[in-house]
């Protein structure tokens, strides 16, 4: 409908007996409701010009003040089955229906008024017995619901393009689901004085010879051989089986599709002779050539209001706004058509062979995996069936490099990949074997059993494998276990605590009588108990193997302590010490790895101000500049007290003269460190970075710039 023709069509005004009845309606209040109610809240004016029908809609309220135009004009054209209304109020366009229009409470609540002639002229033209009102409606929203199942076409279109493609369910499918996909299977049996010598076997479907049977034992069909379970006609009323998972694998257009099936048996004993078996197809993963899938499920559409093959993630309700997605299980795989799959575009993945040497898989699952890991179809085709089920089923990443030869990818040789397929061995497995090429050596299949049996992997003993062999390592363990009932994987960890105490106490871990100790947990909890916190140790070994300057770095900051009668600044001696001072300060510097490498690049340096009458408690840290320019001095909690503007004078001493200790090096270093310094805090002011807590959302910028005390003197000796 073209809006502009449609403003030409002559405006409906209302009528000298619209105006009086307007004008003799006085509101009233009503019980039920809140406020004042018309008896006729709204008049209803109709005209056909031009094949448009125009329905104006005037507002008693207006009407009675004298107001002659329409707030609202719903133009019809019936031929071209469509509507718009226009708004006099504030001169605009709405598709909005009838009910949905900008009217307040009290007119939809009241009457509407419609004489005669309009309300046959809506009638006639919409073809409808129905009232104004209730006829103009339902047109409306049949226009609505036509435009859009036009729009949902669009997209059934698309779908129902794919699913054409998809082929015919195999000869004797629902014979293969039965026989082959259904695992669990029963023999139903009357129970006699006598004794019962025969019962009905669900698979076989004819009665068979059973033997002393009893209600809910497991046995096998003499007949079919057959793992079932019994079931007493008299003692179950009825036998209905979990539901199990089948997949279909086959061509669909260009690629391939994953259909997915639900099965199931139900068994009144009423009629136990007849089971009734359910199956259903509820799923399909439609894979183009590069392996990326689409899914498809059947079920209810909203729009067309039936049940059909939809685009998108298959849902279930967990009630009212709960919805998750159903994931896919593993079940069994029609198998016949492998052979010819084998020779199309699945012949490049390794599934048929998978399926063939796995009882239940999940192909979605397979595929998933084979784009994260290419590698997965050269191990499935070399038969390495366990290492690959434990990609597939468990994600287990294997790491390899690229390369035509299977063992060089996986990072063996020959020899060892034919051991692991002989074994049929998994990720543990190949790992011990690249350990064992790495050392150069052999490790027997036995000794790998041990390791694998107690969980412990090559990474597992990389603490200790440049002094023992995994054989002595594995002897030791055995001893220490037996000793102290330990087991094996946890005295590792013990035996690691223990070497690395050892060697930030200078004891020589080299040496055969310490990292061979005897009585290993006594050992540990004796060096434990005079060192202290050993997770600290651990961490402060693995913060200097991170940044190897900082080892070198402690000797060099003694030049930055200075002391006074009331405060004194001293330097870490080791690692321990600043974490140890972050962990009773209760801030960040023992959690954020930042500082750390800040000193390891010699960006910045941390240091202790302490009180010179108790200097072995933690006051506040520092983070200086290589010139002395102290960046932040933070106490309990990260915070700053009142007492720190009396340090402050202090501080301020000590920056002076430090710059008689400098050499040009520190200066050059502290040139390029507030060129870092001033880059951080414009980044952090651009992405605004708040803090919470203590600082209420203050900007970090803004706290760090009211922390920062520079060295003036710096300036003109760098320049």
């Amino acid at each position: 409908m073209k809006k502009k023709q449609l403003l030409k069509l002559k405006q409906l005004t209302a009528t000298e007996e619209m105006v009086r009845m307007a004008k003799e309606d006085i509101p009233v209040q009503k019980q039920e409701c809140s406020g004042y109610f018309y008896q006729y809240g709204m008049h209803i004016m109709a005209e056909v010009e031009e094949k448009i029908l125009k329905v104006a809609l005037f507002l008693t309220e207006y009407l009675s003040l004298g107001a002659a135009e329409p707030v609202y004009t719903i133009f019809v054209d019936k031929e071209k089955n469509d509507f718009i209304g226009y708004d006099h109020l504030h001169k605009k366009w709405t598709s909005a229906v009838f009910d949905r229009l900008n009217f307040t409470y009290a007119v939809f609540r009241s009457e509407k008024y419609c004489d005669d002639a309009s309300k046959q002229c809506i009638q006639i033209y919409l073809q409808s017995d129905q009232d104004a009102e209730d006829a103009l409606l339902s047109f409306q929203l049949n226009v609505r619901r036509q435009n859009l199942l036009k729009k949902h076409k669009i997209l059934t279109d698309k779908w129902d393009q794919v699913m054409r493609e998809v082929p015919k369910l195999p000869k004797k499918w629902e014979h293969w689901l039965k026989k082959s996909a259904l695992s669990q299977n029963f023999i139903f049996y009357e129970p006699s004085r006598k004794g019962t010598t025969h019962g009905y076997c669900t698979w076989c479907e004819k009665e068979v010879p059973v033997e002393h049977p009893k209600h809910n034992q497991k046995g096998t069909c003499y007949c079919c051989r057959r793992k079932i379970t019994y079931k007493s006609v008299k003692m179950a009323k009825k036998v209905i089986t979990e539901e199990e998972t089948a997949y279909l694998v086959q061509n669909c257009g260009n690629g391939l599709v994953v259909r997915e099936f639900r099965l199931q048996l139900l068994a009144v004993m009423s009629s136990y002779k007849k089971p009734l078996f359910q199956w259903y197809e509820r799923r399909r993963f439609v894979y183009d050539s590069n392996f990326q899938s689409t899914e498809y499920y059947y079920g209810s559409d909203q729009t067309e209001r039936g049940y059909r093959w939809i685009q998108g993630e298959l849902k279930n309700s967990w009630g009212v706004g709960w919805r998750y997605y159903v994931e896919c299980v593993r079940g069994s795989v029609y198998r016949r058509n492998l052979c010819r799959l084998n020779q199309t575009m699945l012949g490049r993945t390794g599934l048929p062979e998978y399926i063939k040497g796995t009882s239940f898989v999940n192909p979605c699952e397979y595929l998933t995996q084979l784009t994260r890991q290419p590698v997965l179809e050269q191990i499935v085709k070399a038969d390495l069936i366990q290492l690959a089920k434990e990609m597939v089923t468990t994600g287990k990443f294997v790491e390899c490099r690229p390369s035509k030869e299977l063992g060089k990818s996986l990072m063996v040789d020959r020899f060892r990949l034919n051991r692991l397929r002989e074994r049929n061995g998994g990720a543990d497995y190949l790992a011990w074997l690249r350990f064992e090429k790495e050392q150069d050596g052999f490790i027997p299949d036995t000794l790998i059993d041990w390791m694998a049996g107690h969980g412990i992997l090559p990474k597992d003993i990389g603490f200790i494998k440049d002094r023992m062999s995994v054989q002595q390592v594995k002897n030791y363990l055995e001893r220490q276990s037996a000793e102290s009932g330990e087991s094996p994987k946890d005295l590792l960890t013990i035996w690691e605590d223990y070497l690395i105490m050892a060697k930030r106490s200078q004891i020589d871990v080299g040496d055969p009588i310490i990292y061979r100790a005897r009585e290993l947990v006594r050992r540990h909890n004796e060096l434990a108990q005079s060192v202290g916190n050993t997770n600290i140790l651990r961490q402060a070994e693995e913060l200097e193997n991170s940044y190897p300057m900082l080892t070198q770095l402690y000797g060099e900051l003694e030049k930055y302590e200075y002391s006074d009668k009331e405060y004194k600044i001293i330097s870490p001696r080791r690692t321990e010490d600043i974490l140890i001072e972050g962990e009773k300060l209760r801030h960040c510097i023992d959690r954020n790895d930042r500082y750390f490498e800040r000193m390891n690049h010699r960006e910045s340096y941390i240091l202790f101000l302490r009180k010179a009458d108790d200097e072995r408690t933690p006051y506040y840290t520092l983070e200086i500049e290589p010139n002395g320019t102290i960046r932040q001095k933070r106490t309990l909690y990260n915070r700053q007290l009142d007492d720190i503007k009396e340090a402050e004078k202090f501080l301020q001493k000590w920056q002076k003269q430090l710059q008689r200790k400098l050499l040009q090096e520190d200066y050059e270093l502290a040139k390029r460190s507030k060129v870092l310094r001033v880059q951080e805090m414009e980044e952090l002011r651009k992405n605004k970075v708040r803090l919470n807590g203590n600082f209420q959302g203050k900007l970090l910028a803004d706290v760090l710039a009211e922390d920062l005390m520079e060295v003036e003197v710096v300036e003109a000796l760098a320049a």
